[in-house]
Parts: structure tokens; sequence; C-alpha cells
């Protein structure tokens, strides 16, 4: 049942993902815009080099590395159709200071170049197979973020229910309480009314000593 639920959750996520396509652009570098397929995606950006450190460093057997501002994997599978690998490099920016829950994937045409560089630098992929290739990268990118989310629900069950557990406890502690001041008033009242007895013996005693004076 829970697996069913989770599944469901993941099938719901990537729904919510369809809209979400590559399209053509480009991404700044040293003041030059260089051509890039670039795609849209409703998480932070820490989340998106998470996911795909753990996608991508399966197919290319290494995790990213930093080169000039680009998330850089080495030697990655890039189409399924073929035996080629590339380095792919990748800039994962925030939407904006507002927006700080969708981030921009640039995936560049080219490894990032300076231009008196540019006629240097090899091309691993044209537009249309980058934009494929982040299309393809959003159903990993889903899962990941769901076991996430998982993992800190289930947390926040683990704590939710701490707490729960030393409330009970602090309430059966308080209950015990409770009985025990009720048992004693129950018992300061029998005592009240016995003393309140012996006060009007003693008083009455007193009443006749003192009528025993003589004028």
């Amino acid at each position: 049942m829970k697996r069913a639920i989770v599944l469901f959750c993941l099938m719901l996520s990537i729904t919510n993902l369809a809209i979400a396509q590559a399209q053509e652009g480009t991404v700044r570098y040293k003041k030059a815009e260089q051509p890039a397929a670039v795609i849209e995606l409703p998480y932070p950006p820490d989340i998106i080099i998470e996911a795909m450190n753990e996608y991508l460093s399966k197919k290319g057997k290494s995790k990213a590395t930093d080169i000039k501002g680009f998330k850089t994997f080495r030697n990655t599978e890039v189409l399924s159709t073929k035996t080629d690998n590339a380095d792919l490099y990748f800039k994962i920016e925030r939407k904006s200071r507002q927006d700080k829950e969708t981030s921009f994937i640039s995936l560049l045409l080219t490894q990032p170049k300076d231009q008196e560089e540019a006629d240097k630098n090899l091309h691993y992929l044209n537009m249309e197979q980058a934009k494929t290739y982040l299309n393809e990268l959003v159903p990993a990118i889903a899962a990941y973020n769901l076991e996430q989310n998982i993992i800190q629900q289930n947390k926040n069950v683990i704590t939710a229910e701490a707490k729960h557990k030393d409330h009970k406890v602090e309430g059966e502690d308080l209950n015990r309480k409770k009985i025990d001041l009720e048992q004693r008033i129950t018992q300061n009242n029998a005592q009240q009314q016995a003393h309140q007895a012996t006060v009007e013996t003693e008083k009455q005693k007193l009443a006749q000593l003192v009528s025993q004076r003589i004028p």
C-alpha cells in the first residue's frame, strides 16, 4: 500500500511537470552569450544539483565538478541510441531572489569558452539533442525530489510522534498529580469538618468554665 502511494505521488509529480519543456536559449559567460538548451523546473538549485549528481554520476561514473561556474559531468552517456560519451556543462540558477523554489537549468552546446577560444571548442550536442536530454532529466529530478520529501516527511512524523509521546507522558503525570490533589482536598475537607467539631466542643467547655466564675 505504501509503495502504491509513493508511485502515485511520483506519477502525479511527473504529470505536473509535463508542461515543463526545454527551450532554445543562451547562457551568459564572461559577458558573452553562448547557445544552450534551457528548462525551468519548480525546484531549488540545491535539489536539482543533488538529483543530477545522483542520476548523472551513474551514467558518467563521476560526480559533478565546478568548471568556470558550470556543473560539469565528465565522460557521460549523452544519447541512449549511441555509445559516444561526452562532457556536459550545466548552469543551475534560481529563477529570482523572490522565487527561490524555481530554477533554470542551462545545458551548453559547447564547453564554457572565452571569446578568443571560441574556435577551439568542440560541440557535443545540437540544440534538439540538448533539449531532449534536459527533458529526459525531468523524471529523474522529480523522483529525487519526491524521495527527499518522503525522507523529510518521515522525519517530521518521527518528530511529531516523539512530541506526542512526551505530551502523553506529561499528561499522565499531570493526571496522577490531579488525582493525588483531589484525594488530598477530600482528606483536607474531612479534617476541616473534624477540627470544626473539636473547635465547637472546646468553645462549649470554655463557656461552661466562664459561667462558673463568681460574680
